[in-house]
C-alpha cells in the first residue's frame, strides 16, 4: 500500500477529522467526475446502491454488513486507508490538501456518515478517469465493459472490509491510528496554492529600460542609394522570313463524288408467289376406299356433331430454331384405319384440318419421323382437339437447348 495513504490517514485525521475528509473527498470526487455538457443526475447513495444491485456483483446481506461495519471508527480509517492507497488517490496533490484542510475543520454538531457506496464508486472511476454521469441503474453496465469492471472493483473493495477478520483489522487499525507529528506531508504544488498579488520590482532588482542602439538599426550602417538609369544594349533588328503562299498544287485534290446509280424498280413478275406452306392439308385416304374425315366422321358423328379445326404441327432442331424442312409427317386416329400424311415445308411446318367432335373433343396421333441425321427414329405425340379454339399448335423438337 502507498506511504502517503499512511500519513494522511495517521498524521493528519484523528476519528473526529476523519468523517469530515471521507465526506468531502466524496463531494469533491462527485462534482469533478459527474460533470457534462448536458444536465446530468446527481450521483447520490441511492443512486450508487441501486447500480451496485443492478450490476449483480453485491447482494443486500452484504450491502447489510459493510453499512453495520463501518459504524466502528477502527473500520473506518482501515476502509479510508485501503481506499486511498489502492485507487490511488493518496498521489493526488488534491487529496492531500484535502486532508490538510480537513484536519483543521470545526467539529462542532453532528456530522452524517460517509457515503461509502458513492464514495467507492466514485474513487474507482477516478482511477478509470470514467464519468459518473454515464452509470445508469436502469441499464446496467455489462461485466466485461469499462463501466463493469469499475463496478466489479468497487464491490470487491466493500467485501474485501466485510471479509477481513477481526484480528486483520485490528492489526491494521493500529498500524494506521492517530499520530500526529510523526511524519509530514510533501509541500503542495504551485497549482495548490492559493493565488497571491503580484509585487512591483523596486531597484536594485529592477533595472529602468534604457535606450539601447542595436547596431543592425544603426543609421551609418544603412546607405540608400539612387537608381540609375540602365545602361544602353544594342538589340539586333528583327529579320523576318519571305511571305508563305500557297499555290493551287499545294492543296489537295477533292474525292471524287460518288456515282449515283438509277433507282431499282421492282415488277410484278419479279414478286414471288406464296410458298404453299400454308396451304392446309386436307385429309386423305391411304389404304381404304373412304376418305379420313369420312370415317372419323362414320365412327363418332353419330352420337355428336362435328366440326373442323385446324392443327399446326411445327418441327424445328431446337426450341425457336430453324425448322426442318422435308420430314415425313403422318396423323391418325385410334380405331380409323385411314390417316393424314405429308411432309415439312421450308420452315418446319405441316398444317392440316381434321373433324373434331363438338363437346367432348377428340384425340389424334402425331407421328414424325426423323432423318437418319437426326437418328432416323420415329417420334409420336398424342393431342386432344376440341371446338374451343380454331387452330391448335404441336411442337417437336430434336433437342431442348440450342
Amino acid at each position: 500500500m502507498g506511504e502517503q495513504a499512511f500519513i494522511l490517514i495517521s498524521n493528519y485525521l484523528d476519528d473526529r477529522h476523519l468523517v469530515i475528509f471521507g465526506q468531502r473527498l466524496a463531494e469533491w470526487l462527485i462534482a469533478d467526475l459527474n460533470r457534462s455538457d448536458e444536465e446530468a443526475p446527481a450521483f447520490t447513495e441511492s443512486r450508487a446502491k441501486a447500480l451496485l444491485r443492478a450490476s449483480g456483483f453485491v447482494d443486500d446481506p452484504m450491502l447489510h454488513d459493510f453499512a453495520r461495519l463501518m459504524e466502528n471508527v477502527t473500520a473506518v480509517r482501515v476502509a479510508l486507508y485501503d481506499l486511498l492507497g489502492g485507487t490511488g488517490l493518496d498521489e493526488s496533490d488534491g487529496v492531500q490538501v484535502l486532508a490538510a484542510t480537513s484536519n483543521t475543520a470545526e467539529t462542532g454538531g453532528p456530522s452524517s456518515p460517509i457515503p461509502w457506496l458513492s464514495l467507492a464508486i466514485a474513487a474507482h472511476a477516478w482511477k478509470s478517469e470514467y464519468p459518473l454521469y454515464q452509470l445508469d441503474p436502469a441499464t446496467p453496465p455489462g461485466e466485461h465493459s469499462p463501466a463493469g469492471q469499475l463496478v466489479r472493483r468497487s464491490a470487491n473493495f466493500m467485501r474485501q472490509q466485510v471479509q477481513r477478520s477481526a484480528t486483520e483489522r485490528d492489526k491494521l487499525g493500529r498500524k494506521v491510528a492517530y499520530e500526529p507529528g510523526t511524519a509530514v506531508l510533501p509541500p503542495p504544488s504551485l497549482d495548490n496554492m492559493p493565488p497571491q498579488p503580484e509585487i512591483a520590482p523596486v531597484p536594485p532588482h529592477f533595472r529602468s529600460p534604457v535606450p539601447v542602439r542595436y547596431p543592425e538599426y544603426a543609421r551609418e550602417t544603412l546607405t540608400v542609394e539612387t537608381e540609375e538609369p540602365p545602361e544602353s544594349v544594342d538589340i539586333p533588328p528583327v529579320t523576318r522570313n519571305p511571305a508563305i503562299t500557297i499555290t493551287e498544287g499545294d492543296i489537295t485534290p477533292p474525292q471524287p463524288r460518288p456515282v449515283t446509280m438509277p433507282p431499282i424498280q421492282i415488277t410484278e413478275d419479279q414478286i414471288p408467289r406464296a410458298s404453299s406452306g400454308s396451304r392446309v392439308v386436307t385429309p386423305s385416304s391411304s389404304g381404304s376406299g373412304s376418305s379420313f374425315n369420312t370415317a372419323v366422321q362414320q365412327r363418332f358423328g353419330s352420337k355428336e356433331p362435328m366440326r373442323a379445326v385446324k392443327l399446326r404441327i411445327i418441327v424445328q432442331e431446337h426450341q425457336d430454331g430453324p425448322g426442318v424442312y422435308g420430314l415425313q409427317v403422318r396423323v391418325s386416329c385410334q380405331g380409323i384405319k385411314a390417316h393424314v400424311a405429308g411432309t415439312t415445308n421450308r420452315d418446319g411446318i405441316f398444317l392440316c384440318e381434321l373433324p373434331v367432335r363438338v363437346r367432348s373433343g377428340l384425340t389424334y396421333d402425331v407421328d414424325v419421323t426423323w432423318p437418319r441425321d437426326f437418328g432416323g427414329e420415329t417420334e409420336r405425340k398424342s393431342i386432344t382437339l376440341n371446338v374451343d379454339r380454331t387452330e391448335f399448335v404441336l411442337p417437336f423438337y430434336h433437342r431442348l437447348s440450342s
